[in-house]
């Protein structure tokens, strides 16, 4: 997959994580790992215990956060 766009990471606002498809999933995880670097801070609004979260595993993580039906924020940064 190319680098996603800041556009498909701006589609994500207000997405619920559960619901992204394959390619959706990527950008979001794309931007989790690497939006600081693009001026992007990408977040989920959730029920999750965030101590579960922090010793959770990637893998884990991302399983919670999709059973938690967590919405997602995104901001852009103008540089």
């Amino acid at each position: 997959m190319q680098e996603p766009t800041i556009e498909q990471v701006q589609a994500l606002n207000g997405r619920i994580v559960a619901m992204l498809s394959p390619e959706e999933l990527s950008v979001f995880r794309f931007y989790c790992e690497n939006g600081r670097k693009y001026g992007v801070a990408i977040s989920v609004i959730s029920d999750v215990d965030p101590a579960e979260l922090a010793i959770a595993s990637r893998q884990q993580a991302d399983e919670l956060l999709h059973r938690s039906n967590g919405k997602i924020t995104v901001e852009v940064r103008q540089g």
